[in-house]
C-alpha cells in the first residue's frame, strides 16, 4: 500500500511539472513575420520582446526620427442633403391639388480638410489637429404656378407665378485627436483614437415669390448661427494587401454641446409691407455626429526611408443630427406645431495626400 501511495505521488508531481512546461510553452511569444518596409509601407519585424500579453506592436509610419512630423490634405467631393427643405408645391387647378413637391437638392460641391500632426518614438502615439471646411450655396427656381410652403396665409394658400429658394451653409470644424496604431495580426492594423471636436455650423434658407393675383413679393428669411464643442472617438483599420496597397475603413463618432441662434423673418401675406414674423430664438442641444469612410490607400518610403508618402481614395458619409431648426421654428410659428428636426447629410468621394517628414 505504501509503495502504491509513493508511486501515485511521483506521478502527480511529474504531471504537475509537465503541465507547467506545457503552459510555459503556450504563453511563450515567438517572433513572427510582418511585411517589411521595402515591400509594404508600414511593416517591420516584431521582436519577441515587443509582443507581451495585452500589448501589440506599434504600426505607425516610422521614419526613424525622435519626432515624426506629418501633413495631409484631403479633397472632398460632397453632396449636401438636409431634411425639411421642401419650399413649394405645384398647382394647376382652383382646388389646389398637390401635383409635385419641390425640394432643395444640391449637386456635388467641393470641400477640403487639412491636418498637421506628429508622432513620437518614445510611446508611438500620434497627435493630429485637423481642420474641415465645407462652404456651399445652392439656388433653385420654380417658374410655374405653385404655392410657397414657407409663407403664412391667413386662410387659403395663394398661388405664386414663380418661386425662388436659396440654401447656404458654412461649416468649419476642428478635430484634435490622439491615436496609437498597432498590429492586430500579421496584415491587419488597428488605430483606436479619441479627442475633442469644436467649430461652427451656420445655415440660411431664403425664399422669394411673386403672387399671381397682384404681383406682390412675399419672402421668407431664415438663418441659423451655431457653435459646438464636444468629444469624439473612433477607430481606423487597414488590411495590408500587396505592393504598398491596403484597404481601409474609418469610423468616427462625436457627441457635442451645440448652441443655436435661430432667426425667422417673413412679411405678411395680407400686408406685404409689414412683417408677419421677426423672431430670434436661442436653442441648445446635445447632438451626435457620425462619419464613415472606406476605400484604398497606397504608401511608400523614399529618400533612404527618411520620408514617407501615401495617397488614398474612397467614399465617405458624414451626418450631423438635428440641424434644421429653421423649419421647425417656422412651422411652430405658422401651424402651432413642430416637425422633426431635420438632419444634415454629406456623402461623396474623398482623396487624401499625406507626407511624413
Amino acid at each position: 500500500m505504501r509503495l502504491f501511495i509513493f508511486a501515485l505521488s511521483i506521478f502527480a508531481i511529474t504531471s504537475t511539472f509537465a503541465k507547467e512546461e506545457e503552459i510555459d510553452y503556450l504563453i511563450t511569444y515567438h517572433p513572427y513575420y510582418v511585411p517589411q518596409a521595402k515591400k509594404y509601407s508600414q511593416g517591420h519585424l516584431i521582436e519577441n520582446s515587443q509582443v507581451m500579453p495585452g500589448y501589440n506592436s506599434p504600426a505607425k509610419i516610422d521614419i526613424g526620427k525622435e519626432l515624426d512630423v506629418f501633413a495631409s490634405g484631403t479633397y472632398l467631393f460632397y453632396q449636401p442633403i438636409e431634411k425639411g427643405l421642401s419650399y413649394a408645391y405645384s398647382v394647376n387647378n382652383p382646388q389646389f391639388t398637390i401635383e409635385r413637391f419641390f425640394e432643395m437638392h444640391s449637386n456635388y460641391k467641393s470641400a477640403f480638410k487639412v491636418a498637421l500632426g506628429f508622432s513620437t518614438n518614445y510611446d508611438d502615439w500620434v497627435y493630429t489637429l485637423e481642420y474641415s471646411r465645407i462652404h456651399f450655396s445652392k439656388a433653385k427656381k420654380v417658374e410655374q404656378r405653385a404655392i410657397n410652403t414657407w409663407i403664412h396665409f391667413v386662410t387659403t394658400p395663394e398661388v405664386m407665378t414663380n418661386t425662388r429658394a436659396k440654401w447656404s451653409s458654412k461649416i468649419d470644424i476642428l478635430d484634435l485627436t490622439f491615436a496609437r496604431p498597432f498590429y492586430s495580426g500579421t496584415y491587419f492594423l488597428l488605430t483606436p483614437l479619441f479627442g475633442v471636436k469644436g467649430g461652427r455650423i451656420d445655415q440660411s434658407f431664403n425664399t422669394d415669390s411673386t403672387r399671381e393675383s397682384d404681383e406682390a413679393i412675399l419672402y421668407s428669411r431664415d438663418k441659423i448661427d451655431s457653435y459646438l464643442i464636444g468629444l469624439l472617438g473612433g477607430a481606423k483599420t487597414k488590411l495590408l494587401i500587396f505592393w504598398g496597397f491596403n484597404f481601409y475603413t474609418d469610423v468616427k463618432a462625436s457627441l457635442f454641446y451645440q448652441r443655436f441662434k435661430v432667426k425667422n423673418r417673413q412679411n405678411s401675406a395680407s400686408d406685404p409691407t409689414s412683417l408677419f414674423d421677426n423672431s430670434i430664438n436661442i436653442v441648445r442641444y446635445i447632438n451626435p455626429n457620425l462619419l464613415i469612410s472606406s476605400g484604398f490607400e497606397w504608401g511608400s518610403y523614399f529618400s533612404n526611408k527618411s520620408k514617407h508618402i501615401s495617397f488614398l481614395v474612397g467614399y465617405e458619409a458624414n451626418v450631423f443630427f438635428n440641424q434644421n431648426l429653421m423649419v421647425e421654428l417656422k412651422d411652430l410659428q405658422i401651424n402651432n406645431r413642430t416637425n422633426d428636426i431635420g438632419d444634415l447629410f454629406f456623402h461623396g468621394i474623398v482623396a487624401n495626400l499625406k507626407i511624413n517628414f
